[in-house]
């Protein structure tokens, strides 16, 4: 059994590389100039933040995230700061679908199924999305094996088990410590669902249940003693780390948008973007990519209704329950704090959550697991659809099979985009001279990474150098050695023309 379930993940985890690399080919031909994603949301400094980071000794700190930090810092000694952050963004693809598919199978989901559900979770929109900018929300394939640690810890809690939910729990805390705080509101959840819909019938079922609530005890003193030793502060003082009540509302889900198509589809990704122009959603349109899918909205109905209907032909059904149970609390979770229909306000349990942990705002990722449980949830109608004994629902599984794969593709020629700004920072970064070039834009948080990622060829406006538009520009460019002066089209001096200086 165990040589046939390795079979099964390594078919999957080969299936899942080959879309990945046909998805990325234009960043594969050059991971060291090209970031792998769309810029839904402009060019933004999180992502060359952590390359930056992925640069430097490997050290800990408060904010750092050291499953992933150390993981891209070593890459980024092998390939370079860029390249690192695309292997771990990639790489994050196949092991999400091989996490999935795992979980998929310990539900009792059929080798066909499983494979459904593993591979629409990998290449969701949330994970497409946030493989743009975060490279830490990205690491998707946590989630999924802290959830099956979690389950068969609850069945048999052997030391193995318990050793296996220790590691899943670290993996999922540090390697995004979103995960670890999506995974902590998660857990009575799925330990409730898991065990009154089937833990409860296993054999020594109460002692197995004690065990893992005293490993997630323990784990969870573990944790905060993480935290006092690397961040005091957040205990002693967490509304410093506060922000403002308005981002609670402005990184939040809206319910209608897991029905909305994703930013970044090469068809309706347009129509996507005048929904949430209407809808006044601008700085957060980044959060708000949790785009379920028609055709998986359509197969998890199938698997719910059928179960309502006391369907229990295929073994996924009795995951069912737990499944839906799970998925519903995500949803509501990844809502905003309140929200006001007539004279009635009603709150949500993102007030607590902002209460409590107030350092956390986008709620909007708990749709990471709302995309895992739908993705399951499809996996399970798709068995139902297939055992059933009419031609007609086997081809309505495979329909909606292939319109899901349409609703979540994606343009390579769209996914991804140049680590430097303009062709002209490239060409500067390519010069093996002593080029030195000034930039006429701010240096800001948006601008800085440009500085390094050039060598330092190519440095902004401050200092000495305020203004591009000042007379006498080009003497004072080269008293302070320039050899060239960059102008954006975008730049707010507009065309300039600054006689006796070369311009790139």
């Amino acid at each position: 059994m165990l040589r046939g379930r390795v079979a099964e993940v390594a078919g999957v985890l080969a299936t899942a590389i080959v879309v990945t690399v046909a998805m990325a080919a234009p960043v594969l031909l050059a991971p060291s100039e090209r970031v792998f994603g769309m810029e839904i949301v402009g060019r933004h400094h999180d992502a060359f933040t952590v390359m930056a980071r992925f640069g430097r000794p490997i050290a800990a700190s408060g904010f750092s995230q050291p499953v992933t930090d150390v993981a891209g810092a070593l890459l980024a000694r092998l390939a370079g700061p860029v390249a690192a952050y695309n292997w771990l963004i990639l790489l994050s693809f196949p092991l999400s679908a091989a996490a999935a598919y795992l979980l998929a199978r310990h539900l009792a989901l059929s080798p066909a199924g499983a494979a459904v559900a593993a591979l629409a979770y990998a290449f969701s929109p949330f994970h497409i999305a946030h493989a743009a900018y975060h490279p830490h929300v990205a690491q998707t394939q946590w989630m999924p094996l802290y959830l099956l640690a979690l389950m068969r810890c609850l069945d048999k809690a052997s030391a193995y088990a318990v050793g296996f939910l220790v590691m899943a729990t670290v993996g999922v805390t540090l390697s995004n410590f979103y995960g670890g705080f999506i995974a902590a509101v998660m857990t009575p959840i799925a330990v409730g669902a898991y065990w009154l819909a089937r833990a409860r019938m296993a054999p020594n079922a109460a002692r197995h249940l004690i065990v893992t609530i005293g490993a997630l005890g323990i784990l969870s003193l573990a944790g905060l003693t993480y935290v006092w030793w690397a961040a005091p502060n957040v205990l002693s003082d967490a509304a410093a780390f506060s922000f403002p009540p308005g981002d609670a509302f402005r990184y939040s889900a809206k319910w209608w948008g897991y029905l909305v198509p994703p930013a970044a589809h090469p068809l309706l990704g347009g129509l996507a973007r005048e929904t949430w122009t209407a809808s006044g959603v601008r700085e957060g349109l980044l959060e708000q990519q949790v785009s379920l899918g028609w055709a998986i909205v359509a197969l998890g109905t199938v698997a719910t209704y059928r179960w309502l209907a006391h369907d229990r032909r295929v073994p996924a059904s009795a995951s069912v329950p737990i499944l839906a149970t799970v998925a519903v609390a995500a949803l509501v979770c990844s809502l905003s704090p309140e929200r006001t229909i007539g004279g009635f306000t009603f709150v949500r349990p993102s007030a607590l959550l902002r209460d409590v942990v107030p350092m956390f705002r986008a709620y909007a990722r708990f749709g990471v697991v709302v995309q895992l449980m739908a993705a399951l949830l499809a996996g399970a109608g798709f068995d139902f659809l297939r055992a059933s004994p009419t031609r007609r629902a086997q081809f309505v599984a495979v329909a909606l099979v292939a319109i899901a794969m349409g609703e979540y593709a994606v343009s390579p020629a769209a996914a991804w985009h140049e680590a430097l700004p303009t062709k002209a920072h490239r060409w500067v970064a390519r010069q093996s001279d002593r080029t030195r070039v000034l930039d006429c834009a701010p240096l800001n948080q948006e601008s800085a990474s440009v500085q390094w990622l050039t060598g330092n060829r190519v440095t902004l406006l401050g200092g000495a150098l305020t203004d591009c538009t000042e007379p006498g520009l080009t003497d004072k460019l080269a008293a302070h050695g320039y050899s060239h002066l960059l102008v954006r089209r975008d730049t707010a001096a507009g065309p300039l023309q600054v006689s006796g200086t070369p311009a790139v």
